[in-house]
Parts: structure tokens; sequence; C-alpha cells
């Protein structure tokens, strides 16, 4: 997954419903904004995501799975591309 495709997921998820899910997906478009703007480094980019992840990691509601797992995905997508920066 390339990162046009992360951000078009991510755009996706932030114009969703559940709004826990919206806000984090917007948090990480933000994220990689600042990224590639050069206001933030990789390294700090990738803090922040894994802090995302365990935010995450609280979610327990059976309806949300699919999400979660969905914005995992795509983190896990954004952290392997920012070691690759």
């Amino acid at each position: 997954m390339n990162i046009n495709e992360i951000k078009a997921h991510l755009n996706d998820l932030s114009n969703g419903q559940d709004a826990d899910f919206a806000n984090a997906a917007q948090f990480l478009l933000q994220v990689v904004a600042a990224v590639e703007a050069g206001q933030m480094s990789a390294s700090e980019a990738a803090e922040s995501m894994r802090d995302m992840q365990r935010q995450l990691d609280v979610v327990q509601a059976a309806h949300q799975l699919e999400y979660k797992e969905k914005l995992n995905t795509l983190i896990n997508g954004l952290i392997a591309l920012a070691g690759a920066v």
C-alpha cells in the first residue's frame, strides 16, 4: 500500500459515522501532512502513530472492530513508510 492509498482510506474513515475513528483518521492525516511539510520527523510521527494504536487498544465494542483493524493496518503502513523515508 502506498501513501496515496493510505491517505485515501484515511479520508474515507475521517468521513465515517463513528466519531472515535473519524477523529483518529483526521489526526493521522494531520501527522502525515506534518511529516510531508517537514514539521515532524519520521520517528516523531511513528511514535505519535504508535500512541494512536495504543489508544485504539481500548476500543472494545464489537461493531468497532472492523474500523480498529482497518486503522491499525493503515497505521502500520504509515510507520513502515516512515521508516523508508
